[in-house]
């Protein structure tokens, strides 16, 4: 009796072991097919992305830039760490400094627009200053970060650069008068 149940647990055994192998390569084929996946789809996004003439900014809840856009950075001429730096961001016209820290402790404050107090479609011109010392206008949409759990993280901008725009204009105007 001994014999037939040692040789009937090893049989056992080994079919458990090869259950197990198997269900472990379904298991890790599946996973390599996600994690494929979720390669093409990354790969996808940031190929839209950096493809983007648009600048891209996002703030955490202190105001401080979390991530920036190739766009962002061509457009202001700084790299992207630069602009990660804590601090008074490089691209403030320092004559307004002052006067840009005020408007985005209010606009980042609780009830402000950032927030979610007004419709993030409705945008604000103000005026940034490239690495050399440029100033040109840009317009600025700012909309709630929520993570996925739906909290609040911070805010992501759309910054559009319209000095080109502001130049077709002050030419028409001119032609006008």
């Amino acid at each position: 009796l001994a014999p037939r149940l040692l040789t009937a647990s090893l049989v056992l055994l080994a079919a458990l072991v090869l259950w197990s192998l198997w269900s472990l390569r379904r298991h890790w084929t599946h996973r390599l097919a996600a994690e494929r996946a979720l390669l093409r789809e990354h790969a996808f996004r940031q190929a839209m992305e950096d493809s983007l003439q648009t600048g891209l900014r996002a703030r955490d809840l202190e105001g401080r830039i979390t991530y920036v856009n190739p766009a962002f950075c061509r457009m202001v001429g700084f790299d992207a760490q630069a602009l990660q730096q804590p601090g008074t961001p490089p691209y403030w016209p320092p004559e307004r400094a002052a006067e840009y820290a005020q408007r985005q402790a209010r606009r980042l404050g609780p009830g402000g627009a950032a927030s979610g107090g007004s419709d993030p479609r409705v945008g604000y011109e103000t005026v940034f200053m490239r690495k050399n010392g440029e100033r040109f206008p840009v317009m600025i949409y700012e909309a709630p970060l929520r993570d996925l759990q739906g909290r609040h993280t911070g805010w992501m901008s759309t910054v559009l650069d319209v000095s080109a725009q502001r130049s077709v204009e002050e030419l028409s105007r001119q032609q006008q008068d």
